[in-house]
């Protein structure tokens, strides 16, 4: 009796060494993407307050020995913790407590919103006061 044949399609089920080539390729391109696409230092960080849209507090992120505490007289009022180079809301008499629930933020650009006080928490770098312009506009 005869053996069977092998059919051609098992032999290309194997990786030819060109595919590891290409693999090594696809790798050295996202690494390189990586690291082009990293964020930029921020420098000072910037807390920006909003309050239906009009700034009602700056405050500059400091390395201290310890947290401030900022409170915001808001339709629900709030507290901010400011701790070196992070915030968060601590308190909040808001319904849903979904800002405190945000927990701290610690780079450039992040937001907390509690939108029953319509309130607005932004980090803010250098590189962010240089540049307002916007990445896309949906609508």
């Amino acid at each position: 009796m005869a053996t069977p044949a092998r059919s051609s399609a098992a032999d290309r089920l194997r990786p030819a060494p060109g595919d590891a080539l290409v693999v090594l390729l696809v790798l050295c391109a996202a690494l390189a993407l990586l690291w082009l696409l990293r964020p930029a230092p921020a420098g000072e960080l910037t807390v920006e307050v909003r309050l239906d849209g009009t700034l009602i507090g700056s405050y500059p992120l400091e390395e201290a020995d310890a947290p401030v505490y900022v409170d915001v007289n808001a339709p629900w009022p709030l507290t901010l913790e400011l701790d070196g180079r992070r915030v968060r809301i601590s308190h909040s008499d808001c319904p849903s407590q979904d800002c405190v629930h945000t927990g701290w933020i610690d780079e450039a650009g992040e937001q907390i919103i509690c939108l029953p006080n319509k309130l607005i928490i932004s980090l803010v770098g250098e590189q962010d006061t240089q540049s307002k312009d916007f990445d896309v506009i949906v609508g």
